[in-house]
């Protein structure tokens, strides 16, 4: 069985996600939105169903692996639509003149809607091949090498006291802290994939998709042509964005489903 010791990296990851946003987000729980409590829970919730369904099934409990898998018909669809109403209100926040969104969030918006596609593509696929051990594996924990910069990022800039941000006036250092994080998550998935090179290509997809998503950042994010979807996206009602973010996250569960039925 590939990738053993995963669930202990998971745990590590989410030890690492509450330290990296303690500051925006757990440290200030009362002042979230709710589409962020929305997003932490859910993405909490998935990194805690990827930890669990690892040691499960590299301790040989197949039938208790499938019976919580199927939570996924509920936890993917929210967690979508988490990652689309996410999208929603930093649109609301760019177009308010947020100094951080000014600077590089309404860029970073580009990124969002990347993954919100793309974690649904791989959760697709991963439901598609779970009759392979290997892909499925891979394809599940590859979800996370797009989240990987966000989280690292953040964490980055507080750990490096010459990239503290203390103001406005040094908020150009979370670029410092964004660039650096997405040469380690591609440099984590290039790993990956010569460290499981039989069955490695979820990784180089997953790799693929993260440098993509920070291509649109650095081009398309930078136009007034994003400026002008930016202003689009807020247009919309928030429960139109929830619906479409779990109806997108659903068919993802049941066309994966379906289509890797015959498999077995």
């Amino acid at each position: 069985m590939p990738y053993s010791k995963a669930h202990y990296y998971l745990i590590g990851l989410l030890g690492i996600t509450v330290v990296a946003f303690w500051p925006s987000y757990f440290g200030k729980l009362n002042d979230a939105p709710i589409a962020h409590h929305l997003h932490g829970i859910t993405s909490t919730f998935w990194i805690l169903l990827l930890a669990t369904q690892n040691w499960l099934i590299h301790n040989r409990k197949r039938v208790q692996h499938k019976a919580i898998g199927k939570i996924m018909f509920v936890l993917v669809p929210l967690m979508i639509a988490a990652f689309a109403m996410v999208t929603w209100v930093g649109a609301q926040k760019a177009i308010g003149d947020h100094p951080f969104y000014q600077q590089f969030g309404q860029a970073l918006l580009t990124v969002d809607v990347m993954l919100t596609i793309t974690t649904t593509l791989q959760i697709y696929l991963a439901l598609k091949f779970r009759f392979n051990v290997r892909l499925h594996s891979a394809l599940m924990l590859g979800t996370l090498i797009g989240l990987l910069p966000p989280i690292l990022s953040r964490l980055l800039v507080d750990m490096i006291p010459s990239w503290n941000i203390t103001g406005l006036d040094t908020l150009y250092k979370f670029g410092y802290g964004l660039h650096a994080s997405i040469v380690i998550s591609t440099i984590i998935g290039v790993i990956l994939y010569f460290c499981y090179r039989r069955d490695g290509w979820p990784w180089i997809l997953a790799t693929l998709i993260s440098a993509l998503t920070y291509i649109l950042y650095a081009t398309v994010g930078q136009t007034q042509f994003w400026s002008e979807q930016t202003a689009l996206i807020t247009s919309f009602n928030p429960m139109f964005i929830f619906g479409f973010g779990f109806l997108l996250g659903l068919l993802a569960c049941l066309l994966g489903w379906l289509h890797g039925k015959h498999k077995s």
